[in-house]
């Protein structure tokens, strides 16, 4: 039966991992990193094996602990040359070996062939796609001023080119969004490329400052119950990462979906703990999928550009 588990400290991160990069374009989010490799475990095959084609990656902290979780090959695409030269200093693998790869490239104008064709060498099957795209929902007039947080206004703008990609290749899926980032659209958006979820990881977080400075977008959506914000627990104005593990619908009934991911939201959102206590609660309808929950320790920067 579909149950609740909970992780209280870092897993797939190590310490390294865990220290600011020092660099201006290179964004730091642990909590988002670590939830974002769950998600990817979740998707491989069991004993691992198999191919991660990471959207989006970033510092490669995430690509390199997907190797660790069992990929036997990860290749990261990114569109920042700073964020490139610091995931092939910090994270790629030597030459020779190639497991961990990364390379240049806008996932939002590419086709699926041109990002395979970014790799050198064949890449073990099954493939894997995933991505912690930017998600922030944010006004027009400021949606360009953060790059690796800017979701558009209803914080889906990079999700269309990731789901059809995935779908293009062939592949599983793993997304992150933010529980602002219009849920239900979301898994609308999955449904339409033929994908249905089956596994949900949760982890609360304090809204950024630059949200927080820039809230507009994200409290019309509340209002209008296309986002969930968490009010009740230790910050006063937080919100849930929740990490999608999607496979491919191999029939064409509607799988489980908008409804049930808003219901464990709204349920998590009464919780007044980082443990997300409510959704244990006497008489709560067990969710269709397995729900994880990161209780993980603050960290001490985190650094949007």
């Amino acid at each position: 039966m579909p149950h609740v588990s909970r992780v209280t400290d870092y897993t797939h991160l190590r310490p390294h991992d865990l220290k600011p990069p020092g660099e201006p374009e290179v964004f730091f989010e642990p909590a988002d990193t670590e939830i974002g490799v769950w998600v990817a475990a979740d998707l491989l095959p069991p004993g691992g094996g198999g191919t991660v084609l990471d959207l989006g990656s970033g510092s490669g902290a995430a690509a390199a602990a997907m190797a660790r979780a069992g990929a036997a090959r990860v290749h990261g695409i990114d569109s920042g040359e700073q964020t490139l030269r610091y995931a092939q200093t910090h994270y790629a693998t030597p030459p020779g070996d190639g497991r961990i790869t990364f390379a240049l490239g806008d996932f939002a104008l590419l086709s699926a062939q041109q990002l395979l064709a970014t790799a050198s060498g064949p890449l073990p099957e099954p493939l894997i796609v995933t991505s912690n795209p930017a998600y922030v929902p944010l006004p027009p007039e400021v949606d360009e001023a953060r790059p690796s947080i800017s979701g558009g206004t209803d914080g889906l703008k990079w999700a269309g080119a990731i789901t059809g990609h995935a779908r293009a290749l062939g592949a599983d899926l793993g997304l992150t969004i933010g529980s602002y980032s219009t849920p239900r659209r979301a898994v609308a958006v999955l449904t339409e490329t033929g994908y249905h979820i089956t596994a949900v990881t949760l982890c609360p977080l304090p809204i950024g400052d630059f949200t927080r400075r820039h809230p507009e977008r994200v409290l019309a959506l509340e209002e209008k119950a296309e986002a969930v914000l968490w009010r009740s627990g230790p910050d006063p104005l937080a919100y849930f990462v929740v990490g999608l593990a999607c496979r491919r619908a191999e029939t064409s009934a509607r799988p489980a979906g908008a409804k049930e991911l808003m219901d464990l939201l709204h349920t998590a959102a009464r919780s007044t703990t980082t443990r997300l206590e409510s959704l244990d609660a006497p008489g709560e309808m067990p969710f269709p999928w397995p729900v994880r929950i990161l209780d993980l320790p603050p960290a001490s920067t985190r650094h949007h550009w």
